[in-house]
């Protein structure tokens, strides 16, 4: 009886948010983790995108999540597995976010503004989007999760994988959307050597980097490389960064601006 009364709790407690979502177009949505998702009020990334390039943004990105699937994907209770990439791409494709507002209900760890950013995304419409920027691979790293499965490389557990299997799906359902990858910014942790030197177990930030860039390639997929472009590194990070990793106010203007400046270069190109 109890576990009845919970999942009626849950199916009507995010059928009551989505019913109050209209779908709209955007020149950019964007999804990833929360080199871009953090912060929401003060100076997000996506508001200084839109008045550098004078493009609509959609902040749909997470703190904390990946883009590949973790060990703990299959228990019930691992809430947040469901808004990795691999999941959002499933969810985006098939227009059913029903999984990610279930599980962002009965989450213990949400953080506030992930029911904005899912209610974003389930409202964003990809056939009238322009650009889907997935900024992805931080939290991969961090989590020392596997680079690529040389034996598979759907495997969705790795980072190689889950990019793979998520461009495919989303040019197979939106042939007309332009994916734009994103590499993840430099970072050098507060306690840690810079991600040139620290592995904590997948290998270092450049090398997700590099197979970010080679997958691009492979899916003639528009790649932004943060990591090297977009003037932070190790001799200027402490301006940018708090811990090392989070962007503040002017590492946010400055990445901002940068997402901006590229995407108006591949707009131009995308319209000749």
């Amino acid at each position: 009886m109890a576990f009845g009364i919970c999942g009626l709790l849950l199916y009507f407690g995010y059928q009551s948010v989505e019913s109050e979502i209209v779908d709209r177009s955007w020149d950019v949505v964007v999804t990833g983790d929360s080199i871009i998702g953090k912060e929401r009020t003060d100076g997000p990334v996506n508001a200084y995108f839109e008045e550098y390039s004078g493009m609509t943004m959609l902040n749909g990105a997470f703190g904390g999540n990946c883009a590949s699937v973790g060990e703990n994907a299959d228990r019930y209770s691992f809430h947040e597995e469901s808004i990795s990439l691999y999941h959002l791409a499933k969810a985006a494709c098939y227009r059913d976010f029903g999984v990610q507002w279930a599980d962002l209900a009965a989450s213990q760890t949400k953080i506030g503004y992930f029911e904005e950013a899912l209610a974003g995304l389930s409202s964003a419409d990809l056939r009238q989007t322009e650009f889907l920027m997935l900024s992805f691979g931080t939290n991969d790293y961090t989590n020392g999760r596997q680079l690529d499965d040389p034996q598979d490389p759907y495997n969705v557990k790795t980072y190689g994988g889950s990019l793979r299997y998520a461009i495919e799906l989303f040019q197979k359902t939106y042939p007309d959307l332009r994916i734009v990858l994103v590499t993840p910014p430099y970072c050098h942790l507060t306690g840690w050597e810079n991600c040139f030197e620290t592995d904590f177990g997948g290998g270092t930030l450049d090398q997700y980097v590099e197979l970010e860039k080679e997958i691009g390639a492979q899916y003639g997929v528009y790649v932004i490389d943060a990591f090297r472009e977009s003037g932070i590194d190790e001799t200027n990070y402490e301006e940018y960064m708090e811990g090392g990793l989070h962007f503040n106010r002017a590492g946010r203007e400055l990445y901002g601006r940068f997402l901006a400046e590229e995407m108006m270069k591949l707009s131009k190109e995308t319209n000749k």
